[in-house]
């Protein structure tokens, strides 16, 4: 396994855009900067997850973290800056995490039962129910259609990674890299997007998706 894509803020964005942050005119009194942000950060992670973009409002955000709604400006230009800001902080964490936990696999059998079994080895409840939303949001509101693309090249070098894995095997020895980036992409995310309404209920269903990618990978 090779690890060797770049989960950076700047190059996940694909040039495009990043996250949006009013430039700071001063802390609010008694702030504290960086521990400030971290934590607006975290329950707004929280409110866009549970609530969705739509209903969630700065001004819960901004009582949940415990300070003044006007604070929130000295951060943040707004709700669409924050769900950007909390977008690139949330989902380049949970792809690096996904590379560490696969850094050791040497095949894509185990590559493929890692990923579902780990769920990307985020901790925090709230991060796949939010990135599991982010489609949705980004159809509902065109703003963000910058997003899609800079999830996409998340998943295409971790899967891109797999499927160079597969070829090195001989796993996928019948496919071209391109054919099997696709395979791991459509069977993985098509499993998590399904968990995530399911529930925990749904990984019962790893055992079964793991033999029928035994026999395609014969």
């Amino acid at each position: 396994w090779s690890s060797d894509f770049d989960l950076s803020t700047e190059h996940v964005a694909t040039g495009r855009r990043t996250p949006r942050e009013k430039t700071r005119r001063g802390r609010p009194k008694g702030g504290g900067g960086d521990a400030t942000r971290r934590k607006i950060l975290d329950v707004a992670l929280a409110h866009f997850a549970e609530r969705g973009y739509s209903s969630a409002t700065l001004s819960a955000i901004a009582t949940e973290a415990e300070i003044a709604p006007s604070a929130l400006y000295h951060y943040f230009d707004g709700k669409e800056a924050l769900y950007e800001a909390v977008y690139f902080d949330v989902a380049p964490r949970v792809w690096q995490r996904i590379g560490e936990r696969l850094a050791d696999v040497s095949t894509v059998r185990a590559a493929m039962e890692t990923m579902m079994r780990g769920r990307g080895g985020e901790q925090s409840p709230h991060a796949s129910p939010f990135l599991a939303s982010v489609p949705t949001v980004a159809v509902l509101h065109p703003e963000f259609d910058h997003l899609l693309d800079a999830r996409s090249k998340l998943q295409n070098d971790a899967f891109r990674t797999i499927a160079e894995l597969g070829m090195t095997t001989g796993e996928f020895a019948d496919f071209t890299v391109d054919e099997a980036t696709e395979i791991v992409r459509t069977m993985t995310m098509g499993w998590f997007f399904e968990r995530h309404f399911a529930g925990e209920t749904f990984d019962s269903t790893i055992e079964a998706i793991l033999k029928a990618l035994d026999h395609m990978l014969r």
